[in-house]
């Protein structure tokens, strides 16, 4: 029988709750039919590993297992996708890019399907939780997260879009929110663009980085047990919830209302060249595409996500920001 509080590296050490492994991710089983995906690699980014981890829990939990917690306990949640690993990717796939496209689909796919698995899925957040980590958080049933969660999507400063469903789960969330499609661009545009971060639970919270049928741990200790026990609420006649199918978008007139802008801040010397084109490709994202107003479904937004980071990530400006993010922690201004 686990303890309490769940401590990890404790459960590890019996290898008959070790039910998958990779140098980056364990899947760990907590007792009462509930299994944890663990992030451990460096910063806790997200890789190949983490995929391959994430594949086997949902293999092994339809029909065995009542749910998943995804969390651990590092010093931080996660840092977000490993750019070391994306920047091998480039170069492997050079000359391939349609094998380049099927494994980003495939990231796409971890991150968004926890949404419509068979089972309950609860993310446990906290400290830092950017990128690729907070996405995957994003589609989980529910979020406990811990109140010190920092929270942000910062893919504009290595020159791409958030592509793992981040861009169009945060504009549908912000729609709904604002009850009105271009308060609700013009509020997840910014969120993305200027990078915007919660200081704490509350203000990711503010952000629609979380939902008002998440919850909150103050004491990281007892993160873990709460989100397992939230697994065992929800398992009850759990349904699956589905995608989004009719997502108000503004399509070109919303592009050209965010365009002015953007022209302006560039010709102020705000924003570079190439900071204006990574901001239009989100902007192309949230608006639909280029055409009327009209309602679009979450996948068709998907599709628009993975498009739009392919326009930008094989572009030598973007590669520079990521080398030089990798190179010094800062971004590049190019």
């Amino acid at each position: 029988m686990v303890d309490s509080p769940i401590v990890l590296d404790s459960l590890r050490k019996d290898s008959g709750r070790v039910l998958a492994q990779s140098a980056g991710a364990s899947l760990i089983d907590l007792d009462d039919g509930v299994l944890c995906l663990e992030f451990h690699s460096k910063g806790n980014t997200l890789d190949t590993g983490t995929l391959e981890v994430a594949d086997r829990a949902n293999e092994l939990i339809a029909g065995t297992f009542r749910g998943l917690v995804i969390g651990n306990q590092g010093a931080d949640f996660s840092f977000g996708a490993n750019l070391r690993f994306l920047l091998g990717l480039l170069d492997r796939y050079e000359d391939d890019r349609t094998l380049f496209r099927d494994v980003a689909k495939r990231f796409q796919a971890l991150t968004t399907r926890m949404r419509t698995a068979p089972f309950p899925v609860v993310a446990a957040p906290f400290g830092l939780t950017i990128g690729g980590a907070l996405e995957l958080t994003m589609y989980a049933d529910r979020v406990q997260g811990c109140t010190d969660m920092r929270a942000s999507l910062p893919e504009i400063a290595v020159g791409i879009i958030p592509d793992l469903g981040g861009t169009s789960e945060l504009y549908a969330r912000c729609v709904e929110a604002c009850e009105d499609p271009a308060r609700g661009l013009q509020r997840a545009f910014d969120t993305i663009a200027f990078a915007r971060s919660s200081a704490d639970a509350n203000g990711a919270r503010a952000l629609h980085f979380l939902q008002s049928h998440d919850a909150v741990t103050h004491d990281r200790a007892l993160l873990l047990d709460d989100a397992k026990r939230a697994v065992l609420a929800l398992t009850p006649g759990y349904a699956a919830p589905q995608h989004r199918d009719a997502i108000p978008v503004l399509g070109d007139r919303g592009y050209e209302a965010i365009d002015v802008v953007l022209r302006d801040a560039r010709d102020s010397g705000a924003a570079s060249d190439y900071d204006v084109e990574v901001c239009r490709a989100l902007a192309r994202v949230m608006t639909g595409g280029a055409g009327a107003a009209r309602t679009v479904t979450h996948a068709e937004l998907l599709d628009l996500e993975t498009l739009y980071f392919e326009s930008l990530v094989w572009r030598p400006q973007t590669r520079a920001r990521m080398q030089h993010m990798l190179d010094h922690g800062q971004p590049l201004r190019n």
